[in-house]
């Protein structure tokens, strides 16, 4: 079963509630689930900042960008 027809039945099974702890019980759940995803993706500003610094010199002068391969054998050296 794929996650949308799950959802569709969580959701039929939800409107036949009529217990009022239960629903608080379901709806903490859900405002937890989304404050937990909201704060995967919240990148702080000095982050963002701090990649487009180094995006810009990177566009700015290219050849300073190492080749992966090398990079690792360098890595691998010490």
């Amino acid at each position: 079963m794929d996650i949308q027809a799950q959802k569709t039945i969580i959701i039929e099974q939800f409107k036949q509630l009529n217990d009022i702890n239960l629903i608080n019980a379901i709806k903490s759940i859900l405002d937890y689930a989304i404050k937990k995803e909201k704060d995967i993706y919240d990148i702080p500003e000095a982050h963002q900042q701090m990649v487009m610094e180094r995006y810009d010199k990177v566009r700015k002068n290219p050849e300073r960008l190492l080749d992966l391969d090398e990079a690792l054998n360098t890595l691998k050296a010490k």
